[in-house]
Formats: C-alpha cells, sequence, structure tokens
C-alpha cells in the first residue's frame, strides 16, 4: 500500500495547509455524523492499579511496594451508585493487565476477595454495576480471548483496547515498551480480531508521541487504518496525543502539539472508513475549540464526578462550559452510550443487553434524556 502511505505522508508533511486539510476533514464529518460531537457521561472504575507491564508513561500502574491493589465489591458498588444518581451511562472499568501472572500479591488479594484470576473478579463486577444500576459497563482489561470476550459481552455493550503504536522501536531498552509483553503488536490485534468474531464492539486507537521518527508516525496511521477497512468491529478510534507526567521514564519527551495534531487528525478523519467514529480526549487539549473543526465528532468519555485516572493532571472540561463551546461552533454536544448506535442490534448485543440498551435511548440510538448538555 505505497500509495496510501505516500498519501499520509502528503497530508501530514505536505504544502496543503492545516485550515484546507482540516476543512477536507470536516466536511466528511458533517457528511457521515452532522452537527454532532458526542461524549459518552461516565464514572471511572479503578478496578486494579496492579498489572503486569510497566510503561515509560504510566502512573495509573503501581507495583506492591507502591500501593497497587483491587478494589473490593463495597467500593466498585459506591462508585456506581455514583455514577447511577447523576445520571451517567458508562461504567468505565480501567486495569491492569492479568496482574497475577507477576505479581504474588495479586494472587493473595484476589484469593482474599474469592477469585483466582482479575477475569472472574472483573466479570463478577461488571455484572453487579449492570444489574443494580442503570450503568453500561465498558471495560479495558488488556488482551482478551474469544472464551473471555464472550463473558464480556454478557454484561457490557462494549469493550476497549488501545493499538497505541505498530512500531518495534518502542521495545527497545529505554523506550516505553522495554518488556512491556502485552504491549506487543500483534497480540493486540488478534484481541481485536477475536472481537470481531465474537461480535462485541471495540473501541481502540493510537497513543500519539511515544514513537520518535515521521516514518513511524506515518506507519501507524497506515496500518490503522488497513486494519479498520479489515475489521467490523471497531466502532471509535481514539486518537489520544501523549502528555509528558512527573515521575516517569518520559518525563522530558516532548509532546506532539496544536498544528500536527491538527494535522494527524484530518488525515485519519480523511483515510479512515466514514462509519468509524474518530475521538480525541479533550482534557489532554490545551484548548477544545482549536479542534472543533478538524474531523472529529466525538470526545469520549468525560465524568461530572471522577477524574481521569490514567491522566490525574488533566481535568475534564465542565460540561457545561463545553456545551457553550460546541454550541457557538454551530454544533450540538449529544451525550450516547459507550456503544455507538449503528452498533445498537441483535447481531452485535444479546438479547438481555439490547433490551437494557433500548428502553434508555431514542429512535436514533441516543439516550432518552441526559441534563449536564441541556
Amino acid at each position: 500500500m505505497a500509495e496510501l502511505s505516500k498519501n499520509i505522508e502528503e497530508c501530514l508533511f505536505g504544502d496543503i495547509s492545516t485550515k484546507e486539510l482540516t476543512e477536507k476533514a470536516y466536511s466528511i464529518k458533517k457528511q457521515e455524523f452532522g452537527s454532532d460531537i458526542t461524549f459518552s457521561p461516565k464514572v471511572f472504575i479503578p478496578l486494579t492499579t496492579l498489572c503486569q507491564d510497566s510503561c515509560g508513561y504510566c502512573t495509573f500502574v503501581k507495583s506492591p511496594k507502591e500501593g497497587g491493589t483491587y478494589l473490593n465489591f463495597d467500593e466498585v458498588d459506591i462508585i456506581g451508585k455514583v455514577g447511577h444518581e447523576n445520571s451517567c451511562y458508562e461504567a468505565l472499568f480501567t486495569l491492569g493487565d492479568k496482574p497475577e501472572e507477576k505479581w504474588e500479591e495479586a494472587k493473595t488479594q484476589l484469593k482474599d476477595l474469592g477469585f483466582t484470576s482479575t477475569h472472574d473478579y472483573l466479570v463478577e463486577n461488571m455484572k453487579r454495576v449492570n444489574d443494580k444500576y442503570n450503568l453500561f459497563p465498558h471495560a479495558n482489561p488488556g488482551l482478551m480471548t474469544t472464551s473471555e470476550i464472550i463473558e464480556y459481552k454478557n454484561h457490557s455493550p462494549s469493550g476497549g483496547l488501545m493499538l497505541e503504536t505498530f512500531s518495534k522501536n518502542v521495545f527497545n531498552p529505554g523506550k516505553p515498551h522495554y518488556k512491556a509483553k502485552t504491549k506487543i503488536i500483534e497480540k493486540r490485534l488478534e484481541t481485536i480480531n477475536n472481537a470481531e468474531k465474537i461480535k462485541y464492539p471495540i473501541t481502540t486507537g493510537l497513543l500519539l508521541g511515544i514513537t520518535d521518527t515521521k516514518d513511524e508516525l506515518i506507519q501507524d496511521i497506515e496500518n490503522l487504518i488497513l486494519f479498520c477497512l479489515k475489521n467490523t468491529a471497531i466502532q471509535e478510534i481514539i486518537l489520544q496525543n501523549f502528555r509528558a507526567k512527573r515521575n516517569t521514564l518520559m518525563k522530558n519527551n516532548p509532546e506532539i502539539v496544536n498544528d500536527l495534531f491538527l494535522r494527524i487528525i484530518a488525515t485519519v478523519r480523511i483515510f479512515l472508513p466514514k462509519h468509524i467514529s474518530l475521538q480525541v480526549p479533550p482534557n489532554l487539549l490545551s484548548s477544545v475549540d482549536d479542534f472543533l473543526f478538524s474531523g472529529i465528532n466525538d470526545l469520549g468519555g468525560i465524568s461530572p464526578k471522577t477524574i481521569d485516572l490514567v491522566n490525574p493532571d488533566h481535568l475534564w472540561p465542565d460540561l457545561n462550559e463545553l456545551n457553550i463551546k460546541i454550541d457557538n461552533s454551530g454544533q450540538i454536544l449529544k451525550p450516547r452510550l459507550p456503544v455507538y448506535p449503528n452498533f445498537i442490534n441483535k447481531e452485535w448485543l444479546n438479547e438481555k443487553m439490547f433490551e437494557k440498551v433500548s428502553n434508555v435511548i431514542n429512535e436514533d440510538g441516543y439516550p432518552k434524556k441526559y441534563e449536564y448538555a441541556s
């Protein structure tokens, strides 16, 4: 696909102005998604901060000595109740990838909770939240087998796994994924292919700024586009810009800033299959206003009550202020479920989940009622 690579390079680094490029991307967005810019009202449930990997940009993961732990049932229930009472629809379960494969302490904690695996404990918590509250679990447990996805599908309408990058260089000593075996791209692609087999809607995307060269960036976008053309389970692409954090290996690494980031977003929108939603996290942007005409149609999960525990230094935008900004842009801020409308059918949702989703949506597939963006 040399032609695709060449076209991506021309968009990113060629003579076309950023204004012209984003106008083209915004036109595609308008054709497919109209004036809507969606977001998912959510609560953040950090089921465990333990993980078998330790990445060079991550502050979420903690070793046992650093206080890495699991939430218990009561703690999960408290967060779920807060989400339910504050008109949220998404319960975002964030956790490390099977920490019991590395840490004896994780095995001990799971045993004390009555479980032998993080997977089983996650499934039980998803079940409880799904059964008790008007929330829809959306889990990011890392690599997933087909049998694991089948269980997740019983209690959630969608899941997520970031691809992050296709580059092999990030596994070199001193690089962000050194010895991070769950970040091997082939395993991540396999997980998303497993989701397609099971008909489980998946959110994925790139972490921009953890690679070093122009060629790696071009190849990441090319490989992402090609994969999205083949895998029908992908409902949404997140383009997450790396933000340097204190006390990490990458604390002094440069960040991808406005102009290049705008060009990346526009380029992905131009070549991405048009039905796939395109998201950027608003709390990681220098100014949301600069990105409203870039080609995005979604701003991801925004919580009225819980912080972004993966990026704790970056607060969510105030929803009322965000609503005004988007209204001033001639667009409409609209809440959504963690599953997108084009996946709300009995092919992609099991019968029980389809019924629960159907009870809260209007004929367009969006929540019937939501107060924060009114």
